[in-house]
């Protein structure tokens, strides 16, 4: 045998044995788990509402079962009248949030009233409501009392029969009273207007009360509203006639929402 022969033979022999060998470990290197909402909050990101025209503070945090005085302290509001149009609003609560910012008051200046709304509330205010719901005949009279009071002592805003009732899982946010077309709708509890518009999706013409720092009351699908925003309102103060919902009935929506929150409203209303 010649000496190529035993090259040929010594390659052959290493390449079997490599081929044998057990593979060689490869490092694995542990990847953290990250959270997409840190991460997001890293790079300034959280879900955002764009504010657009007629929108209010109060009106977002109602869209979207929120608590306005924290949706004030996420963004750092401290006056919830003013939007800018294009304004970026977060609904979500920041990372490291102090919960007492959300404790502090947040203050709304009222918005000035176009013309129609000064000719309907003073028609409004003229007027006297002969049987509301609660079966006492008020006045329509401004507020002259403090708007806000501890205790909420509920009536019920117009007459008719309870349609719909309370369903979340259904969708349904309030309960839904049947009645004439064009009837009054009163305020069910003494408080502060705080929304008017139909910006809100699902809702027509809406109205929204703030009573105190817990509670509030909206009123949908009116056929005219006869308030504006900032201005103080008795229990019983005519606030908008009954009108039409999506399917062409003749109902108002109606909602009472504790912290932002809904809650069934036959819990609070009295018996009939």
């Amino acid at each position: 045998m010649n000496r190529t022969f035993y090259l040929q033979l010594v390659l052959l022999l290493a390449l079997v044995l490599s081929a044998c060998s057990p593979p060689s470990k490869v490092a694995v290197v542990e990847r953290k788990t990250v959270d997409p909402r840190l991460a997001s909050e890293k790079i300034g990101g959280a879900y955002i509402r764009i504010a657009e025209p007629g929108d209010s503070l109060h009106g977002i945090a109602f869209a979207n079962g929120l608590n306005v005085n924290k949706l004030a302290a996420w963004n750092d509001l401290t006056d919830t009248s003013r939007l800018l149009i294009g304004q970026r609003i977060r609904l979500t609560q920041p990372i490291g949030f102090s919960s007492k910012k959300a404790s502090k008051k947040v203050s709304r200046k009222p918005r000035a009233p176009s013309s129609q709304q000064q000719t309907r509330a003073k028609r409004s205010e003229t007027k006297l409501v002969r049987k509301p719901a609660a079966r006492s005949v008020v006045k329509q009279t401004q507020a002259t009392s403090p708007a806000f009071i501890s205790k909420v002592i509920w009536t019920w805003p117009t007459k008719g029969r309870v349609v719909a009732n309370f369903a979340p899982s259904a969708g349904r946010q309030g309960i839904d009273i049947s009645g004439e077309n064009g009837q009054a709708v009163l305020a069910s509890s003494s408080g502060e207007v705080v929304y008017v518009g139909n910006g809100l999706k699902g809702y027509g013409n809406l109205v929204i009360v703030k009573h105190n720092e817990e509670y509030l009351s909206a009123y949908a699908h009116n056929k005219e509203t006869f308030v504006r925003e900032g201005q103080r309102i008795n229990t019983g103060y005519r606030i908008a006639s009954l009108g039409k919902n999506k399917l062409k009935s003749n109902v108002l929506h109606f909602q009472i929402r504790q912290h932002g929150k809904p809650v069934d409203p036959k819990k609070y209303l009295p018996n009939d």
